[in-house]
């Protein structure tokens, strides 16, 4: 069996059978979970479950009501992880603070402000110091219709929630541009905001399989990709294809059998903060000095596009992975920094990882469904991986230092905020 009988079309089919949204502990996950190990168990691939719990937040009302010079209740998307508003909701003047700058900012004391962004740690750390009563964030664009005019909101980081008492927090939602613009239009001056929300518990679980290397099977490779959603949409893109190339990566390596035991893992819970490799590197904590390469694929599959590896380790690895991209005629660029995908845990706990990414379209939207993978680029991909993973498992002593630059371990702790 050579690297030619790896498949696109059969990723393709793959893929396919994940065309729903999988938000990390919901019955679809669960489901594709099921799916990936019957996947596993058709070539002949033992595998196992490794359930993890975590919590979530769970919205019941997200509502934006501008009450002066007129009333109109706008559609609204609440932020999780900052508590709720008063079953009334929270009523005061409204301000525009455009992209929260301090001068915008030294008038928002005890309003309701809007902002031109995604609101995340930063902004919202200063919207507190601000004092505002609470934030709208925009999202979307003039021409958006049907589905897209459903507004973005996030998540506020858990560190930050951890940081802050309960009367710290501030409650806000997102809405969509062309509300913003009416709001600002005409002339809004007070809003009622209301946003109630509950902590839950929800279940999530990686999928895992190990062919068993022959005279270095005490050393670990492993293969990783998440298979998670978010909430909007199908996630084909990101990250369906991702767990389809690996896949057809441990089915090629099945049938040559490597030297160094290498590991493939489905991440659950990737789009809730890594959960699933977080999980994964606090259970297996007493093997992780036997591991010497985190390969991870988030985002893939698309025909327009250039593959990039974003390198967490030394950077003589950018340099061997060209090398061996090289022998593959594969094009691909390299970058030497943290990357934010389940690469990132790996290197926290000390192990060189890497992620391979490709240009697409559609990320956390409705638009990333599988009619926009190519089956030739999910070839290409899962080619280039599986040259690397049989050159690394084979290979008499691993090429590169297994160790983290210094600089990424410092941006890595900040990443996971230690």
């Amino acid at each position: 069996m050579s690297k030619n009988t790896i498949s696109g079309q059969r990723q393709m089919d793959f893929v396919s059978k994940f065309n729903y949204i999988r938000e990390a502990g919901t019955p679809s996950e669960e489901k594709a979970a099921s799916l990936i190990r019957e996947e596993l168990k058709s070539f002949g691939m033992e595998s196992h479950i490794e359930e993890f719990s975590f919590d979530t937040w769970e919205i019941t009302k997200a509502e934006l009501t501008i009450t002066e010079p007129y009333h109109k209740t706008y559609q609204a998307t609440g932020y999780q992880r900052c508590g709720s508003t008063a079953k009334e909701g929270t009523e005061a003047d409204f301000l525009y603070v455009e992209n929260g700058d301090d001068i915008s900012l030294s008038h928002a004391a005890g309003k309701i402000v809007m902002v031109n962004e995604i609101v995340r740690k930063d902004l919202y750390l200063r919207l507190i110091k601000a004092g505002v009563a609470g934030f709208v964030s925009i999202s979307g664009s003039p021409v958006d219709e049907g589905e897209d005019r459903i507004p973005r909101a996030a998540a506020i980081p858990q560190k930050v929630y951890e940081s802050l008492n309960e009367k710290e927090l501030i409650q806000g939602v997102g809405v969509h541009y062309l509300d913003a613009v009416e709001m600002v239009t005409e002339g809004a001056k007070k809003a009622q905001l209301t946003l109630i929300q509950e902590e839950v518990k929800r279940t999530s679980r990686n999928v895992e399989a190990r062919i068993q290397g022959t005279d270095r099977a005490d050393e670990i490779l492993t293969l990783t990709a998440h298979y998670d959603s978010v909430p909007e949409g199908p996630g084909a893109y990101d990250n369906m294809a991702g767990a389809a190339i690996i896949m057809e990566v441990c089915r090629y390596l099945k049938e040559h059998q490597p030297r160094r035991t290498v590991e493939f893992v489905w991440f659950g819970a990737e789009e809730k903060g890594l959960l699933g490799s977080r999980h994964y590197v606090k259970l297996h904590q007493q093997e992780l000095n036997q591991h010497r390469f985190n390969m991870n694929v988030d985002l893939a599959g698309q025909l327009v596009g250039g593959n990039v590896i974003g390198v967490t380790a030394d950077p003589s690895v950018c340099a061997m992975l060209t090398y061996l991209a090289r022998e593959t005629g594969i094009g691909m660029t390299t970058k030497n920094q943290i990357w934010g995908s389940d690469s990132n845990t790996f290197a926290w706990k000390g192990i060189p990882a890497m992620t391979l990414n490709r240009d697409g379209f559609g990320m956390h939207t409705h638009y990333d469904t599988v009619e926009l993978l190519s089956a030739w680029s999910l070839e290409r991909s899962a080619r280039l991986l599986a040259h690397i993973a049989e050159s690394l498992s084979d290979i008499d002593s691993m090429p590169f230092p297994q160790n983290i630059p210094e600089e990424f371990k410092k941006q890595l702790d900040e990443y996971f905020g230690v």
